[in-house]
């Protein structure tokens, strides 16, 4: 009898493990947003590995690590040139909200001169930093949030700046910036997304 309770009790809380597995694995970016994604470009963070297309999940304090802790991605962009140099771009079009991007396309990296070769292996960036890395701060209550991800190659002989009302992270334009350098692209992009690690977590 013992043993047939124990059995039944264990049986019960499958169900359990197995949902809390399946809302630990992160979910595809779809429909419109998945057009602005490739396969070519791979961002890598600690733990949770490529982040490439997907929504970050809210379990093993992965939210909060990417907030709080991880620096920034390993990024690999496999068709790199060797012997390109090339512009990596991490921007959210949604600051502060989707609804309401009033700041939009706020500035979490610009590296310039980045070496084809750092691109091919997924190694740390040796380029140029304009801006340094700031990892994701969505706020809290605004959902999800785009943290798009462009590479453009760039002229060799052609030195990179912002402009002094660019100092601002908020309300940048990176066409503007690539227009302005004769940047050619963005030759591949990708985006993730995540969300206030105290919202409560949106059905996707």
């Amino acid at each position: 009898m013992m043993e047939w309770l124990i059995h039944a009790c264990l049986l019960a809380l499958i169900p359990v493990f197995s949902t809390s597995h399946d809302s630990c694995i992160p979910k595809p970016i779809v429909g419109e947003d998945a057009e602005f994604c490739s396969e070519d470009l791979q961002v890598k963070y600690p733990e949770i590995g490529d982040v490439s297309c997907l929504h970050i999940p809210a379990c093993n304090g992965y939210i909060q690590k990417l907030v709080n802790s991880w620096d920034m991605p390993k990024i690999k962009y496999t068709e790199a040139k060797g012997g390109a140099l090339y512009v990596v771009i991490i921007a959210d079009p949604d600051a502060p909200s989707r609804s309401n991007p009033q700041r939009k396309f706020w500035r979490h990296l610009l590296v310039v001169d980045v070496p084809g070769e750092d691109l091919q292996t997924g190694k740390s960036l040796s380029g140029r930093i304009l801006s340094e890395y700031r990892p994701p701060t969505p706020p809290k209550g605004t959902g999800y949030h785009r943290y798009q991800l462009m590479v453009y190659r760039q002229n060799p002989s052609t030195t990179l700046d912002l402009l002094p009302e660019e100092k601002s992270l908020g309300n940048w334009d990176p066409d503007a910036f690539a227009k302005r350098h004769q940047l050619v692209g963005p030759v591949v992009t990708t985006q993730f997304m995540a969300q206030n690690p105290e919202d409560e977590v949106q059905e996707i």
